[in-house]
């Protein structure tokens, strides 16, 4: 924690002579913030902490910054952004338990209640004030979530909190290592002139001098050694980094670089990526123009009435598992703080995915062999799932209580909208881009009908369409054309109480329509979105044979011939292309030798201020919100809200380094 010793007075004791102004002493006079937001000429700036504990560093830190804001609105900086890393989170009761003696600070504690995540490893990122504050919680031993966090060739973060009271008492040389690894990540992710407060209590006089040579050898000056006048147990140590060493932490071929003008961003596409993506902008001041082909936003694949919300996990604790966790929970605060200024459909009713058959059954033990918190999956008998459902299916289940539903049409207009109102956003319909071209360190877009239009950022978040532009086709998505069945309600299907999932999905009803959705199809490579008889009458067949010993699903009735095309855009590993569109023959030529040569490979080619969001698959609702807000965040240079290892995952240009990096060549056969 920020200050274990201080925080457990405050959250055990009655007592109320420790009060947050009192830790408030200890952070942030050490780091100069007060003068230094003065002084700043950045947009964000950026804190870190070593222990984020019962969140009374990052509350001060919050009402300090606020309080700043209101007495100099001119400032420059304009957000602050807090990472913390905690190995043992609270539970949020807890959380709850140990704020409640900060009335003051109730306006940023119940928003961090409202959206603190259950204990899922990695970084959950946390919006508060509408962007005005950024929370990224790392959850996690700190000596492996640090490596992880990723960090350009400047550095990312401004100052430090840091408490060194916990290093292990044995003064051993392994425990002098563990804390020199440490201070080492911290100087990588720390920018030149950024400060470091760091508690040393409890520690020898030889760990004492141990740990200031490790921060001198890292790179940090240290300016002072005392003890606090205000807690004369509590010994500091105030460096500031100076000639830093530039260095990124990621490889080079899986390079992020952020845009040279982001005041002005094109987005290509009129569905929840793009919509989710161009609010992340807004909300860091960035102007957008948003390029959509039809009349109005989401007549695409993100025009069906009612889609899923829930993640794609496994029991590996893989890339997969790793982004869809905290994307899902992050999806679910987007969603609801969007819901708190816009109408649309939608219901937190939770999700049930059914043991159907041998292969879902071995499937989803294998997922809950991952050992998920309760908050995010947990199992089910028959009689629980008959009860967690009100319907009856004869199948063993596991649930996802914090799923639902939701009508992504009107959510991607509901955020479109809520973009409008705030200036920063012009929607140009029936607007089909086709070209693309650089010119003059620009991007030129043509349209169908010849018009031209000149932006210094592009975004290509089109879905199945990105392959028109010679820039984006090689990246390995596809398309799948999927068909959804809208269904008239019965007396059974209306007791339905969650989404339930099967080889298929079948939704509670929407009470504006009296209709439920099941599907849907899958039909790879195809982009027809003609009404199919066949792919309707199998969207039934396929619930029939997978819930086939109860009458229910033999009386849905489709003969009303209801449903909806829409093609979306896939990949092979179930994880979207997201970030740099990298020039693809020069990256072959580039890194042909690259897997004798990764010592010295150079950064990866890529087209300047041009990038894609794309390959969302069937979990968009699901992935979009922190998927917008990754892509943001890269443009604009600020922290990034995922690890390292998924963040590779998801680059644009993984598939092909992958097989270059083996000695394969692309086309060829793996």
């Amino acid at each position: 924690m920020s200050d274990k010793h201080i925080e457990q007075t405050v959250l055990n004791s009655n007592d109320n002579r420790i009060s947050p102004s009192h830790v408030c002493d200890i952070f942030l006079p050490q780091n100069g913030l007060q003068e230094r937001w003065k002084a700043f000429t950045r947009r964000r700036f950026v804190i870190a902490e070593t222990g984020f504990g019962t969140s009374l560093s990052f509350l001060t830190a919050c009402q300090q910054f606020t309080q700043f804001r209101q007495a100099n609105p001119t400032a420059t900086v304009k957000e602050l952004h807090f990472i913390s890393f905690e190995q043992h989170p609270l539970t949020k009761s807890d959380l709850i338990k140990a704020t409640e003696k900060w009335p003051e600070f109730a306006h940023f504690s119940q928003q961090l209640h409202a959206h603190y995540p259950p204990a899922v490893s990695d970084c959950h990122r946390i919006v508060l004030d509408d962007g005005l504050i950024t929370l990224d919680l790392w959850f996690g031993d700190i000596s492996d979530s640090i490596p992880q966090v990723w960090t350009n060739d400047d550095g990312i973060v401004d100052a430090w909190f840091t408490d060194f009271s916990q290093i292990e008492a044995a003064d051993t040389h392994q425990a002098n290592e563990s804390t020199a690894a440490l201070i080492k990540n911290i100087a990588i992710l720390t920018r030149e002139s950024g400060t470091i407060k760091a508690i040393t209590s409890d520690l020898s006089t030889h760990q004492q001098g141990m740990l200031e040579q490790s921060l001198t050898e890292a790179g940090f000056e240290v300016t002072e050694s005392h003890n606090h006048s205000n807690y004369p147990t509590h010994c500091l140590l105030v460096g500031c980094v100076k000639n830093r060493q530039y260095q990124a932490n990621s490889k080079p071929w899986f390079t992020r670089t952020s845009a040279t003008d982001a005041n002005d961003v094109a987005i290509i596409g009129g569905g929840v990526a793009s919509a989710t993506t161009a609010l992340a902008l807004i909300r860091r001041g960035v102007n957008v123009t948003l390029y959509c082909a039809d009349p109005l936003p989401a007549e695409g694949a993100s025009g069906n009435r009612q889609g899923a919300v829930y993640p794609l996990l496994n029991g590996s604790n893989d890339c997969l598992t790793r982004f869809f966790g905290p994307a899902f929970f992050y999806a679910r605060q987007f969603v609801e703080q969007a819901a708190m200024n816009s109408t649309f459909s939608h219901d937190w009713c939770g999700v049930t995915q059914l043991a159907w058959d041998e292969k879902s059954t071995n499937k989803i033990n294998k997922m809950l062999s991952g050992n998920f918190p309760q908050e995010l999956v947990y199992a089910l008998d028959i009689e629980q799932t008959k009860q967690k459902t009100a319907i009856t299916s004869n199948f063993s289940s596991v649930y996802y209580p914090f799923g639902g539903w939701l009508c992504p049409q009107e959510l991607t207009r509901a955020l479109i909208k809520q973009a409008q109102d705030t200036g920063r956003l012009a929607l140009k319909s029936d607007v089909d881009i086709c070209g693309l071209e650089p010119t003059n360190e620009q991007w030129q877009l043509t349209d169908s009908t010849g018009n031209q239009f000149t932006h210094n950022t592009v975004i290509i978040a089109n879905g199945h369409r990105f392959s028109e532009f010679e820039q984006a086709k090689q990246i390995p998505a596809y398309s799948v054309r999927g068909q959804v069945s809208h269904i008239p309600t019965d007396d059974t299907l209306s007791t339905l109480k969650t989404v339930l999932c099967y080889d298929g999905y079948l939704t509670p009803q929407n009470t504006a329509t009296k209709t439920h959705c099941i599907g849907a199809s899958y039909r790879r490579n195809s982009a027809d979105l003609a009404f199919c008889k066949a792919e309707h009458q199998d969207n039934k067949q396929r619930l029939v044979h997978c819930i086939p010993d109860v009458e229910w699903p033999k009386n849905v009735d489709i003969s009303a011939n209801q449903s909806r095309a829409g093609v979306r855009c896939a990949s092979r590993d179930h994880l979207p292309f997201v970030g740099n569109i990298c020039r693809y023959e020069a990256l072959i030529e580039q890194y042909k030798d690259l897997r004798d040569n990764q010592a010295t490979a150079e950064t990866v080619p890529i087209y300047a201020n041009l990038y894609s969001i794309v390959g969302l698959g069937s979990r968009g609702l699901s992935s979009a919100p922190l998927l917008g807000e990754l892509l943001a965040s890269q443009i604009c240079g600020d922290p990034l809200p995922l690890p390292h290892t998924v963040l590779n995952a998801l680059h644009p240009g993984r598939m092909w380094v992958r097989r270059l990096v083996r000695g394969k060549q692309l086309g060829s056969k793996s």
